[in-house]
């Protein structure tokens, strides 16, 4: 599919993921012919939702809802027909280009009593718009112009004729921005806000947080002690059953299953015990933070690793994807990347990518930065400089966000099992 496309997380008040938002970018933009309206306007059908037919919802917002950007054509379709997602987790996302004419409200009307929903975006009047905001379940405004006369002047107006809205501010994009903005304002947050930590140089690792750092450097040492890392692993009911499952589900060859730690490490071997306990430490070290860092971290590894072989470092695809992982251990751990990167063990490479921003495996990680951030001409530019194709760039990133929807089942899986496994030790406890 010739579409860049990242799902964008939006926050309540609460600091908790409510939605997804649809960012991409149609082709290369540098080399279009004619650049393509923000809403395919020159198209009657809409490839987000041929994408969400293909990939489906839990890949990519793990079943939240999702804004799916549409434009005036495409309201002119049977949209209804094309979604295969139930009502409730599509809304469709309009601008200023579907005017308040009879067609197009009698389209969105249509759509509305099928129980879809409606947000619009890019306005600065209400005059031409009236007919559809009564329609809309959402307004979209952007942060950085809230000091625009006229911005001001549409949100007092909106929020006098149209109590049953609701708001999305965009563009949030520090910790202290999202703090003041949640004080002042009800609604959903967008922005990179979430993704970095709040305060710097003060904060404490917790004790949980020592821990798996330290299984972290035990199993980055170069040939580290299979029974030193097993005797750290079998302290943690979900770590334990996770290595068990993996490693007899590959060992279906055999005719006995593994049954101790120490025999699941050996028989995993170091680099695959590496790669599943730096996946599985993300998941302990972002505990305490919104479960997007987790994701993020995830979905940044997987995509990393991808990355290796069409940026020409195929033989570090390993170490990209321990990059990724650690792309965000400073919102992790509240602290700067120069500091939580003093904490683990990592090579030269990584550090300089993750601080400097440069060096061996620096484009790989500002290539991974733009692309979630849809900057796109920034991707655009580096899909030029290494001969990469939207496509293959597209798939490399589908099949990350399918990845991190299968490791999530099975952390679910995982986590019921080791709670009937602690009852069931509590009870034989209780009747000894």
């Amino acid at each position: 599919m010739d579409l860049l496309v990242v799902p964008v997380p939006l926050f309540n008040e609460e600091n908790a993921v409510e939605a997804y938002m649809f960012q991409y970018s149609k082709g290369n933009d540098l080399l279009s012919a004619a650049k393509e309206g923000i809403h395919f306007d020159g198209a009657m059908h809409s490839p987000l939702l041929s994408m969400l037919r293909v990939v489906g919802l839990d890949a990519l917002t793990m079943g939240k809802p999702i804004f799916v950007p549409v434009s005036k054509l495409m309201l002119m379709t049977e949209l209804d027909k094309v979604c295969n997602e139930p009502p409730d987790k599509i809304i469709f996302l309009i601008d200023g280009n579907v005017k308040g004419d009879a067609m197009n409200v009698s389209n969105i009307r249509r759509l509305k009593e099928r129980g879809y929903r409606f947000g619009i975006c890019r306005i600065n009047n209400i005059v031409a718009y009236i007919h559809i905001l009564e329609l809309c379940d959402f307004m979209f405004y952007d942060q950085r112009i809230f000091g625009d006369p006229k911005q001001v002047t549409l949100r007092t107006q909106v929020a006098e004729r149209f109590s049953h809205m609701s708001y999305v501010y965009t563009n949030i994009n520090s910790m202290e921005i999202f703090q003041s903005a949640r004080k002042n304002y009800k609604g959903l947050f967008e922005g990179s806000f979430y993704r970095m930590p709040f305060s710097e140089g003060d904060n404490k690792v917790s004790p949980l947080q020592v821990n798996m750092i330290n299984l972290l450097n035990k199993v980055r040492a170069e040939n580290f002690d299979f029974d030193a890392v097993a005797k750290v692993i079998q302290r943690d009911p979900a770590l334990t059953i996770s290595l068990l499952r993996m490693v007899n589900t590959g060992n279906m060859g055999r005719r006995n299953e593994i049954k101790t730690i120490s025999g699941a490490v050996v028989m995993l071997g170091q680099e695959e015990v590496r790669k599943w306990i730096t996946a599985a430490a993300a998941n302990k070290l972002g505990s305490e933070k919104p479960n997007e860092i987790t994701k993020l971290s995830l979905i940044r590894a997987r995509f990393a690793e991808a990355l290796a072989i069409k940026f020409g470092l195929y033989a570090d695809a390993q170490s990209l994807f321990l990059m990724g992982i650690f792309s965000v251990l400073d919102a992790m751990l509240e602290m700067s990347m120069e500091d939580a990167l003093k904490l683990v063990l990592v090579s030269d490479d990584i550090r300089e990518a993750l601080v400097l921003h440069r060096g061996k495996f620096g484009d790989v990680y500002n290539f991974m930065i733009h692309y979630e951030s849809a900057n796109w001409s920034a991707v655009s530019r580096m899909l030029i400089l290494y001969d990469l194709t939207t496509e293959s760039i597209y798939e490399a990133y589908v099949e990350a966000l399918c990845w991190y929807r299968d490791m999530l089942s099975d952390d679910v899986q995982e986590g019921e099992e080791a709670q009937e496994g602690e009852e069931a030790a509590g009870e034989e406890t209780s009747d000894d």
